[in-house]
């Protein structure tokens, strides 16, 4: 996490609009999960900030020292605190209320510019990280779609790469996506090269009931091994 830092300038403007407080090694300013009622610029000082991780464990994803601005996201968006932030040294910040904030904002136009800016970035990295964070998703079902297949068809014994070919409608069904996101998935996991030889075939069935009737069969080569540990990889994503 890249926090948004504030020219000199800036900090300048604020210090004599906002309160102004200090915090000691150790203490906690921002706790995840809680409201967003508050902004922080730091003046002096240095600061870890944590999130949970899904075993509940404090995880570092980012530090944040003077002219660093904390907690905006939050406050623009009217959501909970998304991680929290603890002092590692003694600390001096300037502290707005929500609405205190937004009304500095209004009189200061270059503080409204660099914010939008900022802002936009956030984002447009957001966005990035919630596609890449649901393609994992959809990796993580099909990969075990595959090795469930790879366990049925060997014959040699499961852990050996091997050759499977499935319809799409029927993975569609038995792995709650549909064809579309079965597609995107084993598309991604090509590109990983976790898949070989992968290819989509159409096939076309005499039915006795509905005359001819098309289908898409997914042709592939994959090593379940090697599958598991690529899904190791993206299940944190």
């Amino acid at each position: 996490m890249e926090p948004t830092k504030l020219t000199e300038e800036l900090v300048n403007l604020l210090k004599n609009r906002g309160k102004q407080e200090s915090y000691s090694l150790g203490d906690v300013l921002i706790e995840e999960g809680e409201e967003s009622d508050r902004i922080f610029i730091i003046e002096k000082g240095f600061v870890n900030v944590t999130k949970k991780d899904p075993m509940g464990n404090d995880v570092l994803i980012g530090t944040a020292g003077p002219g660093s601005i904390l907690g905006e996201m939050g406050v623009f968006m009217g959501v909970e605190r998304t991680a929290t932030v603890r002092a590692v040294s003694d600390l001096k910040v300037i502290t707005f209320a929500k609405e205190e904030f937004f009304d500095v904002i209004s009189s200061i136009p270059e503080l409204s510019s660099f914010l939008i800016g900022i802002l936009t970035k956030r984002l447009y990295n957001l966005n990035r990280r919630l596609i890449n964070a649901i393609n994992s998703k959809l990796m993580i079902v099909m990969g075990n779609y595959i090795i469930d297949k790879l366990r049925d068809s060997s014959s040699q014994g499961f852990g050996d790469s091997a050759k499977i070919s499935f319809d799409l409608s029927t993975a569609a069904l038995e792995t709650g996506l549909d064809i579309e996101k079965v597609v995107t998935a084993l598309n991604n996991l090509a590109k990983a090269g976790v898949l070989q030889d992968y290819k989509l075939i159409e096939e076309v069935r005499e039915s006795e009931t509905e005359g001819e009737e098309k289908r898409t069969v997914a042709e592939l080569n994959a090593d379940p091994q090697q599958i598991k540990s690529y899904l190791k990889t993206i299940s944190y994503i």
